[in-house]
């Protein structure tokens, strides 16, 4: 028996037996899902697994949790730990987009034959792939059925109708620690293997018996209904037809009034919002055994044709980066995984997941339930890998206190009767206003003394009685202490002041009025004893940054600011988002078509999806043009050929089909930088570019949205050339002159020995070299309105807020030296943004910081994500050391709309109670300190004029 085999017969063994096994380094942390994963995946490696079962090779159905689904997607609110899937799924959707559109649009007649891609395309293409996402993917691959493949790069070898019996390219991310071409032995993670999968032993991948064919072919995920692998439908009106339209441009700045192309192609499935079918399906995790000797989880994505083929488009991705949702979700939500519940929370707190921990425990955090609130030792909610490193002891100090007492949240017209008590009596409006004025003139309110001289009680309570009869007793105690405590104030206070109605309604601050002010009547005998027991306090001095110490994200200090006049300016702004429209766009002047860079700022990281499309397209455009030469033959095997338009204008169609958030995308070559291969010259400029605007001659919306339409950017006059754009010029300014900064990368082919694939061999170029733009090169451009202004129907604009991401991409000059050859774009919508306007550091360029209307002195700011371009996208949550006061139900903060709406009632001097949106001093656990701080907050309103009944 194996190691793996005794390991799972063991655990099989504890189970049944029925003892709860702790796996921790602790008793209190028990046996759960998370550890049956770990003993599996660890019990498998590259030396043992050819001797494992295929199912201890793969880990349950339901592992994988929030998998993406196309249809959906424009609706979902997509958070930040579901971002690798959504890439994984759309680059397999991708793929499968382009080779679709190419292998139909070069299929007509034996003269595209030479411009179907060659081999080195479909190498460098699923290279290209995986080092545009380093940390996302993993792997990428396209793989055929057998005998569907035309090979145009064995034309000494096979005619225009033979075929390959096999044709699997596959492209994977090396460990390069000790390659041989890695000199320095530092892992680079830019060292690509791409091996044909259809050579060589066990190639027949089709196969039942092989090992890669079961994971997604055979055994598809039950909740994802997949019909279409392999596609039998022999009915062309059953497949997915997608209409598309292209303007060549005759010359630069003339573009033709009608499209020179007007086809239909079949592609993957385009489900609407009422269909239960998707494009792409994901695998369950599997041991990629011989190859990356990883946990990987593809995705699959069909290639549709004109024929019954049997060919499909797979990214990878490490299943140990992929996050997944620990909390516990119903067994009825969309949510709930194997791997639902792990969370460590305690049961005063509710669970919430945190994005890029990848499979590990610690991503979540517990929050306080409404109606609890953080111990005082707490600062901000519990991190999940806190928990995980508790000890017996520790473990029991996360959970939350619950408030004893609550009140119900006060509306404009009065205390809302949402709970099951009686309404409050109003009071007397003198009393009220003679007890805050005796609060404030002593600096301290008598309530705070009330809280001492309580707790005092509580103790003694504590030792003489039960819990039960302690609270009884301690209310009462404390009423009727507050009673003869507030009655002999209030009576002081009018033989103080004389009973003038101008001392009763004195207003003056605490820190001008103090008790040498008062006269000289002395204090009566109660009062005094309070303040002469009560405890002294220091006031902390906090007046620097170094004075605050190691604190952490929930606690700002004076850090935390609002700017009124920043809060102007965001309405301001918002006022111009809003009013500019696709129909009075024309009459606006240029500056009003365009938004401060600041305003775009994180769209790095929330369009990272979209703009690593682009970055995935400019990887191949350079590692292609640097290394395709056509002149080259390799024994019987021709190199490939010259990019032509065709594939081109796939690959920008592809980018816009795969993506919901892409809008446009295009390829802009510099001048004299395309070779079109027909006319065997260079053309002086070439810009395909794709819209998603649908036919808009259509009536049917289904229609329209499987219809796409591209065009020449070449053919834009003059006043809009693409080669005038600041994101072309600026580019082209930084990397014409000099490539230093460029990203290195290694691509070792591996290809068939011989035509039926017998072995596979090195290829002659091996390995290949090429040199690509980083992530951090992209550039991203202000938002604008791209707008039509001519209202002209022959010129095609996305009349709405976009933000444009470039990506430079180089070639091979003839000096054999690289050189700038142009611009990738996509085009993603300013509406899918999320703003934040909490309180940042100074130098973050966010036009929307320090415009939260927080009381930062008892709250703190956390942005709300998905919430889209919309301002009060944030909530104001209770600071460490104060409690949220309101009966809620189901929150424990204050909504930023609330809050934002009342500060402008309050700054027009509107009937409000922005006042009351803050929160209270937190106290011990009983419940007499806390009727003080009720009775407070209830009273503040008559006396400041904030809140009427």
């Amino acid at each position: 028996m194996g190691r793996g085999s005794l390991a799972i017969a063991v655990s099989a063994a504890c189970l049944l037996i029925g003892y709860s096994i702790a796996i921790g380094p602790y008793d209190w942390m028990h046996r759960d899902n998370f550890d049956l994963i770990m003993e599996k995946m660890i019990s498998v490696d590259e030396k043992n697994c050819k001797e494992m079962s295929i199912d201890s090779l793969r880990l349950p159905v339901n592992t994988l949790g929030q998998v993406p689904k196309f249809n959906v997607l424009p609706q979902i609110v997509v958070f930040p730990n579901r971002t690798k899937l959504i890439h994984l799924h759309n680059m397999a959707l991708n793929r499968g987009y382009f080779f679709s559109y190419i292998l139909q649009r070069l299929n007509e007649s034996e003269f595209d034959f030479p411009l179907l891609p060659g081999f080195m395309y479909y190498y460098l293409s699923s290279a290209a792939t995986v080092t545009s996402a380093p940390g996302l993917l993993n792997g990428s691959s396209i793989l055929f059925d057998t005998h569907c493949q035309y090979a145009n790069w064995f034309p000494t070898i096979l005619n225009f109708n033979q075929t390959l019996p096999l044709f699997g390219p596959k492209a994977w991310r090396l460990d390069d620690y000790q390659d041989n071409v890695n000199w320095l032995r530092e892992p680079t993670n830019n060292t690509i293997i791409v091996e044909d999968l259809g050579a060589g032993p066990n190639h027949n991948y089709t196969a039942r018996w092989h090992r890669l064919n079961p994971l997604f072919l055979y055994d598809p995920d039950p909740r994802i209904k997949i019909d279409f692998i392999p596609d039998l439908r022999t009915d062309n009106q059953a497949k997915h037809q997608y209409d598309y339209n292209i303007y060549n441009s005759s010359s630069p700045g003339v573009m033709g009034k009608t499209p020179n192309v007007t086809r239909r192609f079949f592609g993957p499935p385009s489900p609407g919002i009422q269909e239960n079918y998707h494009p792409v399906y994901f695998s369950r995790p599997y041991f990629d055994c011989g190859r990356t000797n990883m946990w990987l989880v593809s995705s699959v994505g069909p290639v549709i044709d004109f024929m019954r083929r049997y060919t499909v488009s797979t990214s990878d991705i490490d299943f140990r980066r992929i996050d997944f949702d620990p909390c516990k979700r119903g067994v009825e939500s969309p949510d709930h995984t194997y791997l639902s519940g792990v969370a460590r929370c305690g049961s005063t707190t509710t669970c919430e997941p945190l994005p890029g921990y990848g499979f590990q425990r610690g991503g979540y955090m517990c929050h306080c339930l409404p109606g609890f609130r953080y111990p005082y030792w707490q600062n901000g909610p519990f991190l999940g890998r806190n928990i995980e490193q508790a000890s017996d002891e520790e473990a029991k100090r996360f959970e939350c206190i619950p408030v004893r007492w609550r009140i119900h949240r006060l509306t404009q017209s009065g205390i809302s009767n949402s709970g099951t008590g009686n309404r409050r009596r109003k009071r007397s409006a003198d009393d009220v206003k003679l007890l805050v004025q005796l609060m404030r003139l002593y600096n301290a309110s008598s309530m705070t003394e009330l809280r001492v001289r309580a707790e005092e009680h509580d103790r003694q309570d504590q030792q003489a009685a039960a819990q039960a009869k302690l609270q009884r007793t301690g209310v009462r105690r404390f009423v009727q202490l507050a009673k003869s405590a507030v009655s002999a104030a209030v009576s002081y206070l009018k033989n103080a002041t004389g009973g003038s109605s101008a001392a009763r309604n004195s207003t003056a601050s605490p820190s001008i009025v103090s008790t040498k002010l008062l006269p000289r009547h002395p204090l009566p005998e109660a009062t005094q004893r309070l303040l002469d027991e009560r405890k002294s306090r220091v006031k902390r001095n906090i007046e620097t940054i170094a004075d605050y110490g190691e604190q952490n994200i929930y606690y700002l200090g004076r850090l935390s600011s609002f700017s009124s006049d920043r809060y102007n300016a965001v309405k301001a702004l918002m006022r111009q988002y809003v009013s500019i429209t696709p129909e009075n766009c024309g009459a606006q002047p240029p500056d009003r078509l365009v938004l401060p860079g600041e305003v775009g700022f994180g769209a790095d990281k929330q369009f990272e999806v979209q703009a690593r499309t682009a970055l995935r397209l400019a990887h191949f455009l350079s590692a292609f043009q640097q290394n395709v030469n056509p002149d080259e033959i390799y024994g019987g095997v021709h190199g490939d050929k010259y990019l032509n338009e065709h594939q081109i204008y796939g690959e920008v169609f592809s980018n816009i089909m795969a993506d919901h958030w892409i809008l446009s995308s295009g390829v802009y070559y510099d001048r004299d930088a395309f070779f079109n291969p027909k006319l065997r010259n260079k053309v002086e400029y070439f810009g395909p570019t794709a819209y998603k605007l649908g036919s808009e001659q259509r009536t049917d919306q289904k229609q329209r949205e499987l219809s796409f339409v591209a065009e020449d950017a070449a053919g834009w006059e003059a006043a809009r050339a693409y080669y005038e754009r600041d994101w072309f010029k600026l580019l082209k300014e930084r990397w014409a002159s000099n490539t230093y900064g460029l990203e290195k990368f290694v691509t070792k082919p591996f290809v068939r020995f011989d035509l039926n694939g017998t072995s596979s061999k090195p290829f002659q170029r091996f390995p290949i070299y090429y040199r690509a733009p980083r992530y951090e090169d992209i550039y991203w451009s202000k938002p604008y309105f791209d707008c039509n202004k001519d209202k002209d129907p022959n010129k095609r604009h996305l009349n709405a807020w976009v933000i444009t991401v470039a990506v430079p991409f180089f070639g091979i000059s003839p000096y054999k030296s690289l050189e700038f050859s142009g611009v990738v774009t996509v085009t993603v919508p300013l509406s899918k943004m999320d703003i934040n306007m909490c309180p940042s550091n100074f130098y973050e360029a966010n036009y929307f910081k320090n415009t939260a209307p927080c009381h930062y002195e008892t709250t703190y700011c956390v942005p709300i994500i998905n919430n889209r371009f919309a301002l009060d996208s944030y909530k104001c949550e209770c600071r460490q050391g104060y409690e949220y006061p309101f009966n809620d139900v189901s929150i424990w903060f204050h909504a930023g709309g609330m809050v934002s709406q009342n500060y402008e009632k309050m700054v027009n001097n509107e009937q409000n109670y922005y006042r009351m949106l803050t929160c209270r001093e937190g106290s011990a656990s009983s419940l007499l300190p806390t009727l003080a701080a009720v009775a407070l907050a209830l009273v503040s309103p008559w006396l400041t004029g904030q809140l009427t009944f």
